[in-house]
């Protein structure tokens, strides 16, 4: 019950971050095509409603795809595709980088309107190596890729936060 999150003037707990987190992975894999891979691709920017989606795709077992929101247009488009993203989680700060764009079948889906009636069941159960997100390098030498990131990595890179930083 001790504040897990602080986000400006607001704060969650540990409790209220995981409820969260569970009602919208709940949402998501309710919308899913259960004949594609769960790839949910997310334009949220550094916001907590970020950090509720890693939260939900742990907990729900789905790859979450983090697209980087200062893509454009085609660029931005061929990202979303080159992850194979069936779904595409937005707020209302980073919708409008899709305007014009030709989702074709991806589904539009606003953070702020998933069934928080919906029961968690977990698209899949993981272990550590499993993928739990892809993040795009830089591209630097051409075209950004997508590198899979396994469950393993957060807890290895937190662990070495909290040691480096005395969290």
């Amino acid at each position: 019950d001790r504040i897990g999150v602080k986000y400006g003037d607001h704060t969650w707990t540990w409790r209220e971050h995981l409820a969260e987190a569970q009602v919208e992975a709940a949402g998501v894999i309710a919308l899913a095509d259960s004949d594609r891979p769960l790839h949910v691709g997310v334009l949220l920017g550094n916001t907590p409603d970020m950090l509720r989606s890693m939260a939900a795709a742990a907990l729900g077992g789905y790859v979450l795809v983090g697209l980087n929101t200062t893509r454009r247009g085609p660029a931005l488009l061929a990202d979303i595709r080159r992850a194979d993203c069936q779904m595409l989680l937005v707020n209302d700060a980073h919708a409008a980088l899709l305007d014009g764009l030709d989702l074709g079948t991806v589904r539009l889906v606003d953070v702020a309107g998933l069934d928080p009636a919906a029961e968690l069941t977990p698209h899949k159960h993981v272990g550590a190596m499993d993928t739990f997100m892809m993040i795009f390098t830089s591209g630097t030498s051409g075209e950004p890729k997508a590198v899979q990131v396994p469950h393993v990595f957060p807890v290895f890179s937190g662990a070495h936060l909290v040691d480096r930083f005395a969290i």
